[in-house]
């Protein structure tokens, strides 16, 4: 292993020498993103020095190209993904949904952050405890408690809030399996 300045010396040589090398290959083939393409290949070639062979040219034009297919790839996801949703109805909502969603939302808000947060998380996200733990950085066990706990409290405030009863069952916030 390279120490960090020897590193940092390899790594500026091969910055200075071949940054507009791999600019004038990306912005030949797509002239808007070059800069960012450039930036990127240059990220890689840090994260992965030691892999960076002697001549080094032809492996950043590699990583070039692979990053500026990557991003041809998610752009072409994020397309696709806005003409499938601008094709797609908007959902009606009734006055019965529009109730039921103020409802959940006056309940939550009533809640501590603690408890909106586990809820979320477990409904929102459908994360099962496992997951819920290793984001919150506690135990399964932990989270199970407190699960309970915030399940409990946001049926208490369901409860207080006016129409709450015959728009909503608290028991739909369930959210992820607790597998």
């Amino acid at each position: 292993m390279q120490s960090s300045e020897a590193r940092e010396a390899r790594f500026n040589e091969i910055y200075e020498q071949h940054f507009e090398v791999v600019r004038r290959y990306v912005w030949r083939r797509d002239p808007l993103i070059a800069d960012d393409i450039a930036a990127e290949t240059f990220l890689v070639a840090w994260r992965r020095l030691e892999d960076v062979p002697l001549d080094a040219v032809a492996w950043l034009i590699g990583v070039a190209r692979n990053v500026r297919l990557n991003e041809l790839r998610s752009a072409r996801r994020q397309t696709a993904v806005s003409d499938r949703l601008a094709r797609e109805p908007l959902p009606i909502t009734t006055e019965t949904d529009a109730t039921t969603s103020d409802t959940v939302e006056a309940a939550l808000s009533c809640l501590p952050e603690r408890d909106r947060e586990i809820l979320l998380l477990s409904a929102w996200e459908d994360l099962d405890r496992a997951a819920i733990a290793a984001a919150l950085g506690c135990s399964k066990a932990n989270v199970k408690v407190r699960l309970h706990r915030a399940r409990r409290r946001f049926t208490d405030e369901l409860k207080r809030q006016p129409l709450a009863s015959s728009h909503f069952h608290p028991a739909t916030l369930s959210g992820g399996s607790d597998a």
